[in-house]
């Protein structure tokens, strides 16, 4: 079986969710099937994120991708078009494709392919229409990740009428209607691509190191330690607003709270955010490695999700799609959670399987100091941590994608 995994559009790097959701999961994969023969194609920007990020060294971050890949044969495609301006509006769409369309025919004419494992819109697009054109037989998965004319359309303002909206929801029905498989990160997310008439999907969570995060747990019995892990400002889905309003509520709910916050982003704007807050509250860390987090996390009570409160069409179909690395994070290491219930994602799970509270962000009326002492140290750590491995972990995953390999050549 000859596997190719396709990114297009996308920076390649070693390190931060391109190592670890990407070349992480393919990695693994690869180990399930030794015998098979696996290729990773970038198709990239000539003028891209990285020479803006690294500028010369840019090089030495691509040779860190070709070492993380091992035996995976690396393929570079270039693009013949500036990363920032390509995915502006439906009428440079075509510069994605001019040029770089038949390097990408020619890699496949020459590896000859079983199947094509696409990552986002932009891949599969590329893959379908070089399969139409030139009557190849690859099988074609659409690996979504997310939903994106819903997020194009928010990012630029644009209504559920704007043309150019429009223009990549008849992509993306083409996508489901003729990929072989489409991926969804979500069961929310499986359920609204069947709606749309997919032609198969399944659901493949997002991958975490599931078995390197769960320890005993070291917690004051006095106190309740609420823990955030991950990006935090006003500036990403994940706001530094949302999170006080919740640790407001939970702070006059239970006796002896704590919060600990456990990133990378600015500490002063979250300090300043959290003024309210005595100072023998709160405590700012972050952690460079999986080992550290686990340290980290052995205090807390509870992970918490609280997103942002998504109030519009197009934020509430994003973020009924959402579960999020931490959420896999927090459950392997054995922790309840504290979730938004917008992220459906997430709250699906854990309603499904008693995994925490979900709350309503407008009410917060599920807070409530009864439900919170139900999971202080109920005793269900290694259980839940059990339950992420099987529903998170890199090797199940692998197996989950080998499986889907196999039953698409039969």
């Amino acid at each position: 079986m000859k596997v190719c995994y396709l990114s297009w559009g996308e920076t390649p790097r070693s390190y931060g969710v391109f190592g670890s959701q990407v070349l992480g999961q393919f990695i693994e994969t690869k180990k399930q099937t030794p015998e098979s023969e696996f290729y990773f194609i970038s198709g990239v920007p000539i003028i891209h994120s990285g020479l803006v990020r690294e500028k010369q060294k840019y090089g030495e971050e691509l040779d860190k991708v070709k070492a993380k890949l091992g035996d995976i044969k690396f393929v570079w495609v270039p693009i013949f078009f500036t990363q920032n301006i390509v995915y502006g509006s439906r009428h440079f769409f075509k510069f994605l494709m001019f040029g770089a369309q038949n390097i990408l025919k020619n890699k496949f004419l020459k590896i000859n392919p079983d199947i094509v494992h696409c990552r986002s819109y932009y891949a599969a697009w590329i893959a379908l229409t070089i399969k139409n054109k030139y009557g190849l037989n690859y099988k074609i998965i659409f690996d979504a990740r997310g939903l994106f004319p819903e997020e194009y359309a928010l990012k630029n303002k644009f209504s559920s009428e704007d043309k150019n909206y429009l223009f990549f929801k008849n992509i993306e029905r083409k996508l489901l209607k003729d990929c072989d498989l489409t991926i969804a990160v979500s069961d929310t997310m499986k359920t609204y691509f069947e709606a749309l008439h997919a032609k198969k999907v399944e659901c493949v969570y997002l991958s975490a190191n599931t078995e390197k995060l769960f320890t005993e747990r070291e917690n004051n019995k006095d106190e309740v330690v609420f823990g955030y892990v991950g990006a935090l400002s006003e500036g990403t889905w994940h706001r530094t607003s949302e999170l006080l309003k919740l640790y407001q509520k939970l702070r006059l709910t239970v006796k002896n709270p704590k919060i600990h916050i456990i990133t990378t982003s600015n500490h002063n704007e979250i300090k300043e955010a959290f003024k309210e807050i005595p100072e023998s509250e709160i405590y700012l860390s972050s952690t460079r490695t999986v080992e550290e987090l686990k340290d980290k996390m052995k205090k807390f009570n509870f992970g918490i999700m609280s997103y942002f409160n998504a109030k519009d069409k197009f934020e509430l179909t994003l973020s009924d799609m959402v579960l999020a690395v931490k959420s896999a994070e927090y459950l392997a290491a054995g922790l309840p959670m504290i979730v938004n219930e917008k992220c459906g994602g997430i709250s699906y799970i854990i309603n499904k399987f008693d995994l925490g509270i979900t709350y309503n962000p407008d009410t917060y009326e599920q807070i409530d100091e009864n439900i919170i002492r139900k999971f202080v140290n109920d005793g269900k750590d290694l259980e839940r941590s059990k339950l992420a491995s099987e529903l998170f972990d890199y090797k199940n995953n692998a197996n989950r994608y080998t499986n889907y390999y196999n039953s698409l050549l039969q």
